[in-house]
């Protein structure tokens, strides 16, 4: 996740000072708190959309419990579903749903934190429901499935959600504010030769070369 927003924020430098400069206001050169995550509405983001982007794992398998019938989606081919026996094997891309276009508008592909605070429309023949726009002030401190209504779903969603995401952002959100606050990180290749290399997770295909260069005016930081 942390390589991915790198690689992300990396090619849009406008983006990278304004984190950077979140990230100054908020903590300054101490280490943040609970309640100075909670005032980085933008690191936050940086880092939700990296796992839309880039979700980790990319595949989520499940296997049906009883016969059921699957809901024909958005704009179906067959509006009376599909229907399934027990103990079907089902893989869902995370991939393919962060980035339709249809959940997520035709920039689906591009990394824009600030999506998040908007409102999508549901689908015409009404198989979709639309999201809600996220409010950083009063909901929770990361966008979900919930408020997405299963277009966002990074860690999966239901009573088979990993129990680890509130945990596993906070970390990320930590990191990257802490990278952040003394680094500068510039490609070291052009960003089309990066390459993707799938598994278990989205990684990159030989590594991520980068410049790092201490930021202007940072004291260095021994502790």
């Amino acid at each position: 996740v942390l390589t991915w927003a790198s690689f992300c924020l990396s090619q849009d430098p406008e983006l990278e000072a304004r984190v950077a400069a979140e990230v100054d206001e908020v903590i300054g050169d101490r280490r943040p708190t609970l309640e100075d995550i909670r005032r980085m509405p933008l690191v936050r983001l940086c880092v939700a959309e990296s796992l839309r982007l880039y979700p980790q794992p990319p595949l989520l398998i499940r296997q049906s419990v009883a016969a059921d019938t699957l809901p024909g989606g958005i704009a179906a081919a067959d509006p009376s579903g599909y229907p399934i026996g027990p103990k079907t094997d089902l893989f869902i891309s995370v991939y393919n749903i962060h980035r339709d276009v249809r959940l997520w508008g035709e920039d689906a592909d591009k990394f824009r934190p600030e999506r998040f605070y908007e409102a999508r429309k549901g689908s015409a023949d009404g198989t979709w429901e639309g999201m809600q726009a996220y409010d950083p002030e009063g909901g929770p401190l990361y966008p979900n499935e919930v408020g997405t209504n299963f277009a966002y779903i990074p860690f999966g969603g239901g009573p088979r959600k990993c129990i680890g995401d509130q945990f596993a952002m906070t970390e990320a959100t930590v990191v990257l504010a802490m990278f952040l606050r003394r680094y500068k990180f510039a490609l070291d290749k052009p960003a089309e030769e990066v390459g993707m290399a799938t598994g278990a997770t989205i990684h990159t295909a030989s590594g991520l070369p980068m410049r790092v260069t201490r930021r202007a005016g940072v004291p260095v930081v021994t502790a």
